[in-house]
């Protein structure tokens, strides 16, 4: 009589649709309190390290995790959560908030490849000052989902996060792409941090910098890296760990670094202290020993050109001293193995130097005006073919795009064209060959422009150009997935193209006077990573938490329950069931122990 009361219980909670061990249970969120504010210390880091490793002990299961708030000071709305699982699974997570975009990634890397038993990770970039809630779902090596674990918390928004003050859609069809923007250098360029945006224009939390903004974010080896005072560079883990700090002894960074994985050396564009000219150093970084090198120097290599120059009206440079910025390299990429280009502003050129780890010279130069004739650069220039188009000038950004199709020898450049006219240490360049250039705070538009480098022929030609927001001194333009992302600093926005240059959305954000850049990222590592939208995944059955009984009439009654025959069965049986009863139907329940976890900061 039990056994049958128990089986007609059991098929009524079936068809219901319900989890008999849908727990709920309290989760609070931890805090550490730290005894320093300054995130970039051995004090501040070793302090969240002790306190986790505190916590961690005791019995931390799926059912009730380990979460902290934000524990490396590293990103203001993270949660790091520790479990550990009765069996081998990977875990994949989604935000949700009201009015910000639902986000979903792989946590870890996870994968049937990488399944495991103890969990620590970063759940990343929730939205500031919104109540979000997490779902973590566990999977097997079978891509079987094991088990959700969901907890909702509001993290606090930060006064310094600039705000968005509009969003407009443009006419592109295409979709916006997956990822978050970066915004660097807000508003001043020494002291700021790194703000964080979806594509809602929902802030997702920020990143505190000391001294100095950085230009990038930069992934190697799983570790993110980035500059937070004006010559030190951080290197931080998946869990948003500050692993270690490189000193630049001698240097201060200016502009952009980039990562060379052949050498395993960062590349930094940086003023020499010792000299009297500024940001015209390129040297390079050891990761793991932290020594540095010089490797080129520009006032020696272009010389030629460097005479030309004087300091600006006043005797003093933006930044307020008196060493000349005569070349100010604000961008560089990598071409080929010890090759690399930079974009200068001042000469509105690109210049190409190749052996930069041993004996540096000039392979080519990109210039549209006269400032090199009748001098001994002037043999570097490349011929300009193809259609007419005016020059760049005052340009950011030059990245170099490889492209397999093409024949040995070629390649594209591209770069966001500011159109500004104006070089303060030269004042006799002419302008002549650059119709229609803007003033520093006016002018008709900027520009993306693309080109085509045949370096057999000594050749270059404009294959894609549109306008963008008019900015005369900060910006930026990335290829991201498909689209063309873009920064107009002194415009105040940002936003992204198709491929063909039709708007799809731009950003127009709170600022006193520009932010510097505007990138957007994958983040790969597990800390901000949009791998997928988030999805439905319709389930056929579901499995209930049963206490064991002595009996063994019981096991057999459960045993025959569980069997996929009989699920089958009562799958089958819906079809008699009134719709009222299914207001949650049976596909939203996974093939899990559901938990809920009410958490607050």
């Amino acid at each position: 009589m039990k056994q049958k009361k128990l089986l007609v219980s059991m098929f009524f909670l079936l068809f219901c649709g319900t989890l008999v061990c849908a727990t709920k249970s309290q989760a609070k969120i931890l805090t550490i309190k730290h005894s320093t504010k300054n995130v970039y210390t051995t004090k501040y880091q070793r302090e969240a390290t002790s306190y986790l490793t505190k916590w961690k002990k005791g019995k931390r299961t799926l059912d009730a995790p380990l979460l902290v708030k934000n524990p490396y000071g590293t990103l203001s709305t993270s949660i790091y959560f520790y479990a550990v699982s009765t069996e081998p699974l990977y875990a994949k997570y989604t935000i949700t908030a009201k009015g910000a975009e639902t986000v979903s990634g792989t946590l870890a890397g996870g994968s049937e490849a990488n399944v495991r038993l103890t969990h620590e990770y970063l759940i990343p970039g929730l939205a500031a000052g919104r109540k979000n809630t997490v779902e973590i779902n566990f999977y097997n090596a079978a891509n079987e989902r094991k088990k959700t674990v969901r907890f909702s918390t509001t993290p606090k928004k930060e006064k310094a996060i600039p705000k968005i003050k509009k969003v407009k859609n443009g006419k592109s069809k295409t979709a916006v792409s997956l990822g978050f923007y970066a915004m660097f250098g807000h508003d001043k360029s020494d002291a700021t941090n790194i703000y964080y945006y979806d594509n809602n224009g929902a802030s997702r939390g920020l990143t505190p910098l000391n001294g100095y903004r950085t230009d990038r974010i930069l992934t190697v080896d799983g570790n993110w890296i980035f500059s937070y005072d004006i010559d030190k560079l951080a290197v931080m883990n998946r869990l948003g760990h500050i692993v270690r700090q490189i000193s630049l002894k001698g240097y201060e960074l200016h502009h952009d670094f980039m990562y060379d994985a052949a050498h395993k050396k960062l590349l930094c564009l940086v003023n020499d202290k010792k000299k009297k000219t500024i940001e015209d150093v390129v040297i390079s970084v050891d990761i793991k020993t932290k020594k540095t090198k010089k490797l080129v120097d520009f006032a020696k290599l272009m010389s030629a050109s460097r005479k030309k120059h004087v300091q600006r009206k006043g005797g003093k440079n933006t930044y307020g001293g008196t060493e000349l910025d005569w070349l100010h390299l604000n961008s560089l990429d990598l071409i080929n193995d010890g090759e690399l280009i930079v974009s200068s502003r001042e000469e509105s050129s690109l210049v190409k130097v190749s052996n930069i780890y041993k004996k540096p010279k000039i392979k080519y130069i990109i210039h549209s005006g006269s400032l090199y004739k009748k001098t001994s650069l002037a043999k570097y220039l490349l011929k300009r073919t193809g259609v007419k188009f005016v020059g760049h000038a005052g340009q950011h950004t030059i990245t170099v795009e490889k492209d397999d199709t093409l024949p040995n020898g070629q390649y594209y450049l591209y770069l966001y064209n500011n159109n500004f006219g104006s070089a303060k240490t030269l004042p006799k360049f002419s302008w002549k060959s650059y119709k229609g250039v803007g003033s520093y705070k006016k002018g008709k538009a900027s520009y993306y422009y693309k080109y085509l480098v045949d370096e057999k022929k000594k050749t270059y030609r404009l294959v894609k150009k549109f306008a963008v927001p008019y900015s005369s001194v900060v910006s930026s333009v990335q290829h991201f997935d498909e689209n063309i992302t873009f920064s107009s600093g002194m415009n105040h926005t940002y936003g992204e193209y198709d491929k063909n240059g039709k708007m799809i959305r731009t950003f127009t954000y709170q600022s006193k006077r520009y932010a510097y850049r505007v990138m957007k990222y994958k983040y790969d590592i597990c800390l901000l990573y949009i791998s997928e939208p988030t999805r439905l995944r319709r389930i056929s059955y579901a499995v209930f938490c049963l206490k064991k009984k002595k009996s063994n009439k019981t096991t057999s009654v459960l045993v025959l329950l569980s069997s996929s025959l009989l699920v089958t069965y009562a799958i089958h049986l819906f079809h008699f069931i009134p719709k009222i009863v299914f207001t949650t139907p049976l596909y939203l329940f996974p093939n899990l122990v559901t938990h809920t976890l009410y958490a607050s900061l």
